[in-house]
């Protein structure tokens, strides 16, 4: 099944551990190095690499497709094993067991055992030295702490070299002497650090062999290895004899324990006989740590027992601790916040140590450049200050000797010694005077000077005072152009409102006509039914006329005819519709009053 190429898009994590000690197998492998290795020995460490990390695929095949020369170097191996999957389908061996995401506690097994096994590979040449007092087990110790802590740097030749800096040299070799119960002295190991320009591993362990460990005796400087190789390769923060209370009954046990930076353990090589028991009592020997873990001091309080600390874990379950003395209380407080700290990290804690070092030691060259370069700047103006000073020196010895020269011919002339000793007054008399000028004339310089610095700064202020103004007088300017714009915009209003004031007002004189005669229209019809009331009025009180007609007889309607003038059409428009009250008085008038008979 082919694998996304999103996933070897960012180099493992454990290919940036294991690069430096896998040079130094890469390097075993180049006998004539020329700095490449041919496919076919890469294709039997790939296996061994693909083993070691349990990969079911036999992904040594396909080295031979990668590139399609039949020789690698450095880069391109470590590349091929780290990044190349996008287009081959079976590449990928260290990221096979790491994404990129995680922590170093799950890669410590796996880079424990690539370490040990490029360790094999080229330990023939990291072996042989002339005056040998490092056990071969104390120099695999020191290969993992030099690779841990080494750095990639190339050659004049071109050629890649794994080196140490000399504040990491520095490190290492602090460690293992304070462990060795000796003093360290600074001063003496940058005397013999200034000399080495590359700690290379061959060049550190004979650095470490002639001057540190002579006279030493092998237990101890076996021991002192194994501190060194613990504190910097298994991340052994710290370590000692720690009382820790049992979760079901207030009693306090002695027990060795250790701070990593992903847990806290109790070895369990350093219990006897009662581990099971012990193990009953106080819980787990391996307490995990995590972002969330807490670290809590807890006061001295007297009838309790002193130097109490807590540890809350990520599950809020409580591990009260004690120490032996407020020394150890401090470094385990300091060791479980660090630890708890980067317990998450994917490097190495005194890798990310080192890189931070490796910073400050680049940033603090940066400052001594710049002043040594500041010094070589004031050193240069102090030589021509100098120069300077000489060849006023020198001007002055001349004219010294010139008036050496004049006294000398005075004194030949004889006769003239009145005249030169007036004139000679008389020159000393013009010379203070002229000194006195000269001091006069500094002085009046210095004070023109100072009201000149004066005027210039009263000039400034002026001008910022100017510049406040115009920027005022432009604001001022603004505001007043804003504002005509904004009374023009006004008055456009209104002259709007004026037009259409007057159209309003043509419009109420039209609508004014209308009313006039709609009211004379409404007076009209008034009259008009005020006249036809009179006439039916008029008609209802006429008696009734027996006539004959041929035509039928018809009641009147109390309705206008349709057939009738314009004056009575609009009144009877306005007067449609009677009140049956009227009409039934119309027809009963009518009907008392008679009812005209047809022939």
């Amino acid at each position: 099944m082919m694998l996304t190429c999103s996933r070897w898009a960012v180099m493992a994590t454990l290919g940036q551990l294991v690069a430096n000690s896998l040079w130094f197998a890469f390097d075993a492998l180049d006998h004539q190095k020329t700095g490449a290795v041919p496919k076919s020995q890469l294709k039997v460490l790939t296996q061994n690499v693909g083993v070691l990390l349990k990969v079911e695929r036999r992904v040594e095949n396909c080295i031979a497709e990668y590139l399609s020369s039949q020789h690698l170097t450095y880069e391109q191996y470590l590349y091929f094993l780290t990044h190349e999957a996008s287009y081959y389908v079976y590449l990928q061996v260290l990221a096979e067991v790491d994404d990129g995401t995680t922590s170093y506690e799950g890669l410590k097994e796996h880079h424990d055992t690539l370490d040990h096994t490029f360790w094999l590979l080229g330990r023939h040449t990291l072996l042989q030295r002339h005056y040998p007092l490092f056990s071969e087990d104390a120099v695999f110790k020191l290969f993992r702490i030099f690779c841990l802590l080494a750095d990639n740097d190339s050659e004049r030749k071109g050629l890649l070299q794994v080196s140490l800096n000399v504040g990491e040299v520095r490190e290492v070799t602090r460690h293992l002497v304070t462990s060795l119960g000796r003093e360290w002295d600074v001063r003496d190991f940058n005397q013999l650090a200034t000399v080495i320009s590359h700690f290379t591993f061959p060049v550190f362990i004979t650095f470490l062999e002639g001057r540190y460990i002579q006279d030493t005796e092998s237990t101890a400087l076996e021991n002192a290895v194994d501190d060194v190789y613990g504190n910097f390769v298994q991340q052994i923060l710290k370590h000692g004899k720690v009382y820790q209370r049992a979760w079901w009954a207030p009693i306090w046990v002695k027990r060795e324990m250790e701070v990593r930076p992903w847990a806290l353990i109790a070895p369990c090589h350093k219990l006897r006989a009662k581990s099971a028991a012990l193990s009953v009592v106080l819980g787990q020997t391996h307490v995990p740590l995590t972002p969330a873990a807490t670290v809590h001091n807890i006061p001295d309080e007297p009838g309790v027992r002193q130097c109490r600390f807590t540890l809350c874990l990520e599950s809020n379950k409580l591990v009260q601790l004690a120490a032996t003395d407020h020394r150890s209380k401090s470094e385990w407080l300091r060791a479980l916040d660090a630890a708890i700290h980067h317990s998450q990290e994917a490097l190495p804690y005194h890798a990310l140590q080192s890189a931070s070092r490796k910073l400050e030691h680049a940033e603090e060259e940066a400052r001594e450049t710049a002043e040594r370069i500041r010094r070589d700047s004031q050193a240069d103006i102090i030589e021509n200050t100098q120069a300077e000073l000489v060849a006023e020196k020198m001007a002055r010895a001349e004219a010294e000797a010139s008036a050496r020269e004049e006294a000398a011919a005075r004194q030949t002339e004889e006769k003239r010694v009145l005249e030169l000793q007036t004139l000679r007054l008389q020159l000393e008399t013009l010379l203070e005077e002229e000194t006195q000028a000269k001091r006069d004339e500094e002085i009046v310089r210095n004070l023109q000077a100072r009201v000149l610095r004066e005027e210039w700064e009263r000039r400034e202020e002026l001008e910022l005072l100017q510049e406040d103004q115009r920027k005022m007088l432009d604001e001022e300017t603004k505001k007043r152009q804003e504002f005509e714009r904004q009374q023009e915009e006004k008055d456009a209003q209104l002259r709007e409102a004026e037009k259409r004031l007057r159209k309003l007002e043509s419009e109420r004189l039209r609508l004014d006509h209308e009313l006039r005669s709609t009211r004379e229209k409404i007076v009209m019809s008034e009259r008009g039914k005020e006249l036809l009331e009179a006439r039916m009025k008029v008609k209802e009180r006429t008696p009734p006329v027996r006539t004959y007609s041929l035509r039928p007889v018809r009641k009147e309607r109390g309705h206008i005819p349709k057939r009738s003038s314009s004056f009575n059409t609009q009144a009877a428009r306005l007067f449609k519709f009677r009140p049956k009250n009227e009409e039934s008085n119309e027809n009963g008038s009518e009907n008392s009053n008679g009812t005209v008979e047809s022939i």
